[in-house]
């Protein structure tokens, strides 16, 4: 076998074993470290069962461009993973991206928002996008409209009146040029709590409002016959409500 036959084949071995690798082992998972000969040998831990979504930057991108339109505005677009039976937020145990030799963590906030970043030459680069999750339970990934800031102390009837129209135009936004004809119409904010939050809200009027699982909404018209909502924590995630 002569030097060029000898450099193919080793080429087409090396390529046969990476395509035999299990497709739950991906390189990102460890960022790149410097390769140490070692003889010693350390026991495996074995990992915890995890769920695991994959997507290309572009696709991403192609949502969350919309905040580039939006950045003096209080709302924004965000990506969640939510839990598929009661619509609470799932937890994000890892996040990252990596385009061949690149590894970048995600570094995942209290809220459990993607904190994928909005970049043009990212989107050129088109890295993978992967997410890890705990097992259980199932989620699926979520693009919501919300206000950029959380809500503290109180929400007064201002607060709700200059937000909603914001929130209506990046909602009609998303939907396109016709959105108008079809898209629903916002009348309030749900306000989310984290899930250690179980109490009811008081109106300046003494009128209770009570949170359940984590959540409470709010219409413009109660802010109106009631006065403003006293918080006595502050808000994970200002929504917006559309009644069904």
């Amino acid at each position: 076998m002569d030097m060029p036959q000898l450099v193919s084949f080793i080429q087409s071995a090396a390529l046969v074993c990476a395509l035999l690798i299990p497709n739950s082992i991906t390189l990102a998972e460890t960022p790149p470290t410097s390769s140490i000969a070692t003889t010693e040998q350390v026991p495996l831990k074995r990992p915890e069962p995890s769920q695991e979504y994959m997507f290309t930057y572009s696709k991403l991108y192609g949502q969350l461009k919309q905040n580039r339109d939006y950045q003096d505005s209080d709302v924004k677009l965000g990506l969640f993973f939510i839990d598929t039976q009661t619509g609470s937020t799932c937890r994000i145990n890892k996040a990252w991206m990596e385009k061949e030799a690149h590894y970048e963590e995600l570094i995942i906030p209290s809220s459990q928002e993607l904190p994928l970043p909005i970049d043009a030459n990212l989107r050129s680069a088109n890295p993978l996008v992967f997410i890890q999750l705990p097992s259980s339970p199932t989620c699926s990934y979520s693009f919501v409209v919300m206000r950029k800031s959380p809500w503290v102390e109180k929400v007064s009837l201002n607060d709700v009146q200059v937000l909603l129209p914001q929130m209506q135009s990046l909602l009609n936004d998303l939907g396109g040029l016709f959105s108008r004809w079809f898209t629903p119409t916002i009348t309030g904010v749900t306000l989310e709590f984290s899930p250690s939050t179980h109490s009811t809200l008081r109106f300046a009027d003494g009128t209770e409002k009570a949170i359940n699982n984590h959540k409470v909404q709010i219409t413009i018209e109660e802010l109106q016959r009631h006065g403003s909502l006293a918080l006595h924590a502050p808000t994970r995630r200002v929504l917006p409500y559309i009644p069904k």
